[in-house]
């Protein structure tokens, strides 16, 4: 049975075209900003999110302001519709093999990238640009730590895969280019399905966006402005 999964395992990854690693030396460690990922977000997040509640911008609900609000809602849901993309690939198989196919045949962190969709869409859903600055400022730079130190660990995983793999694929926005298929997939529903409560919280971004806009407008709490 052993030697059946393996060899199963071994055809999954030759159809979907992903490399295990191949070294038998001890795998790089996670970096400081890898494994402080989480804790620095979340609070991050909550800092955010408490100058979201009492902040608006001047123009608030006026003129151009509110056409950021369907662009807005227009990017929570590519975020989310991105995010999925990339569990049918990822799910499971993180750091385990190179997925290079899907949206990993675009960017080498498609779902950071759309993250950083849903982060601005969130943004722009409650007109507040400048709270979108700091934002993409923070992730843009905080995440590039986190990559660097990712690209590291992978470096040593994958050696001459990799490296090739960085060559022909652009470290963060996408390229301009149809995306590589495999002929079938097979996606492990137990990680699939812990991932979609993360898209979920995209989704539901949507919903607090207009709720926290209605607030806002009705005057429900004092807010102070904000140049933009």
């Amino acid at each position: 049975m052993h030697i059946m999964s393996a060899l199963a395992f071994r055809v999954w990854c030759v159809e979907d075209r992903c490399l295990m690693s191949q070294s038998t030396s001890p795998r790089p460690g996670h970096s400081l900003a890898e494994r402080s990922r989480k804790p620095v977000s979340r609070i991050f997040a909550l800092a955010w999110i408490g100058a979201a509640l009492f902040t608006v911008p001047l123009g608030f609900l006026t003129g151009w302001h509110l056409a950021l609000v369907p662009a807005g809602i227009l990017l929570l849901i590519l975020a989310a519709l991105g995010r999925i993309w990339c569990l049918l690939y990822i799910a499971g198989r993180k750091n385990r093999v190179l997925c290079v196919d899907g949206p990993y045949s675009l960017s080498r962190n498609p779902l950071y990238f759309f993250s950083f969709l849903g982060v601005l869409g969130f943004s722009l859903s409650i007109q507040n640009l400048l709270l979108g600055a700091v934002a993409a400022l923070f992730f843009v730079a905080y995440y590039h730590l986190v990559i660097a130190g990712e690209e590291t660990r992978l470096a040593g995983m994958f050696g001459a895969d990799f490296e090739d793999y960085c060559a022909r694929v652009p470290r963060f926005l996408p390229a301009c280019r149809p995306p590589t298929r495999p002929p079938q997939i097979m996606v492990d529903p137990r990680p699939f399905e812990r991932g979609l409560t993360e898209v979920f919280v995209f989704l539901l971004s949507i919903v607090a966006a207009g709720v926290l806009t209605y607030f806002h407008a009705t005057g429900a709490w004092h807010t102070f402005a904000l140049p933009f």
